[in-house]
């Protein structure tokens, strides 16, 4: 795969990761829970055959504590996103496919 194509592909997994936190800042706070040694607070959404779930840190102390988007289509993850306030950004998986087209209907809902 090209630079360019790369930097297009990032940069549209980035778009898509902001409309789906947009979607789950607003769903009610299902719970903490501890994730890889740290406490998170967790909210999810599920509409229409697509699922979301968004990671923080219950009591952010370290800026390099870890955040997480993930989002399902059918069962199947399709976006999962991994970044904190240090800076740190990592694109774990980005399957483009029908579901952008739900996100983007539940994000203008809201």
């Amino acid at each position: 795969m090209r630079a360019s194509d790369r930097q297009a592909r990032l940069k549209r997994a980035k778009e898509l990761g902001r409309l789906a936190f947009d979607v789950l800042r607003f769903e009610e706070l299902v719970g903490n829970m501890t994730v890889e040694g740290e406490q998170k607070q967790f909210r999810e959404f599920a509409q229409r055959g697509l699922s979301g779930s968004l990671l923080t840190p219950f009591r952010p102390t370290r800026l390099d504590e870890f955040s997480r988007i993930q989002i399902r289509h059918i069962g199947h993850k399709v976006l999962e996103i991994r970044w904190s306030k240090a800076g740190d950004f990592r694109l774990v998986t980005f399957e483009p496919g029908e579901w952008v087209e739900l996100l983007e209907h539940v994000a203008n809902v809201f």
